[in-house]
């Protein structure tokens, strides 16, 4: 399995010289994935969130990566697709794909984040269709020396493509998928996805990877499914710490992600909206216990963190993990930082 690090970030103030700090421990942990063997650095976006993140520029960001970092693969994770210019994120990826000498992996999706469409003055009812759009014409764009597209939001007459990507035909694509729609349509298309255990169990994510594999199937596509699991995990050197330490910031992203579907739902807006009510009631009722103790989060120190990873991938058949360190915010660097250093050195070399 891949294995990367789910930079989210994350601020500790809304001052000018709280903001750069931010943006020097973000580059420090870049560091250490670097030097430590980490596969991935996978860079969110977020948009109008001072009390979550300063990544409202992800592709520029991912280009100081590429530009500090000669091995790690870097991806986006995820790349808002309705909220962009498809076109201009076309241009984006294929300069990307240059500065990183073909490392960069693009990771698209559509967000759950209503007040981030809000923000820019867009219908969250809308983000579907715009979605769809969006994808057809950046993979358009990329294919294509020059190109053509009509459709309900956007319209381009014989525009020409430049730079060409680096790599052939375009980098590896990767969808945020959630509901059971969206993993068939993922299959049907044969993208590889990211999934996630925010609002679902392994057993629920087994039946919908199964649906996933079958869409894929009777669409043609063969080989393994390339799926990577979203998680939040902690590596400490005691037990005691594993589980005092990550609690409060780890409820925190499962109660806040609780909050998010009640105001999708609330909204009216929400695509899905019996299975988004059903997963509300299931975080409402997630305790501390209820997190560590499940698949929920992965605590411990390495050698537990190493059976519970392979057994969360071996139920689902993973390519790899998108591994949240310091999931809802509330972490010090100081423990971020020896996190991901037990991570490089304790747990890396079990799955190599």
């Amino acid at each position: 399995m891949d294995f990367g690090y789910s930079m989210e970030s994350h601020v500790r103030g809304e001052s000018a010289a709280e903001i750069h700090d931010a943006y020097r421990e973000f580059f420090t942990q870049v560091q250490i994935c670097e030097d430590g063997g980490m596969d991935f650095l996978w860079i969110s976006e977020h948009h109008f969130n001072p009390d979550r993140s300063f990544g409202s520029a992800s592709m520029v960001v991912a280009g100081a990566i590429a530009a500090k970092t000669e091995r790690i693969k870097i991806g986006s994770s995820i790349i808002v697709l309705p909220t962009h210019n498809p076109l201009h994120v076309a241009e984006e990826v294929a300069n990307m794909d240059h500065i990183s000498n073909g490392r960069f992996e693009f990771g698209v999706g559509r967000s759950g984040g209503v007040g981030g469409y809000k923000g820019f003055n867009m219908d969250y009812g809308e983000s579907q269709p715009r979605f769809a759009e969006c994808l057809e014409i950046v993979k358009l764009a990329l294919e294509n020396e020059r190109f053509s597209y009509k459709g309900e939001y956007y319209e381009f007459n014989d525009v020409p493509m430049f730079p060409r990507p680096y790599t052939t035909p375009y980098p590896k694509i990767r969808w945020a998928v959630n509901s059971n729609s969206t993993f068939e349509m993922a299959g049907e298309m044969g993208l590889p996805i990211f999934c996630g255990v925010l609002q679902l169990t392994v057993e629920q994510l087994s039946e919908l990877l199964a649906n996933y594999d079958a869409a894929r199937a009777k669409a043609g596509f063969t080989g393994p499914r390339d799926a990577e699991l979203r998680i939040p995990i902690y590596v400490s050197d005691t037990m005691d710490d594993a589980l005092k330490t990550p609690m409060e910031g780890f409820t925190r992203r499962y109660s806040s992600a609780s909050e998010i579907l009640q105001r999708m739902v609330a909204s009216g807006q929400a695509n899905y909206m019996a299975e988004r009510t059903e997963r509300i009631d299931s975080l409402g009722n997630l305790d501390w216990e209820g997190v560590y103790s499940s698949e929920k989060a992965i605590v411990g120190t390495p050698d537990v963190v190493i059976d519970k990873i392979k057994e969360i991938g071996d139920a689902l058949q993973l390519s790899g993990m998108v591994l949240e360190f310091n999931a809802g915010e509330r972490m010090s660097e100081a423990k971020i930082n020896r996190s991901l250093e037990l991570f490089c050195e304790k747990v890396l070399p079990a799955f190599n």
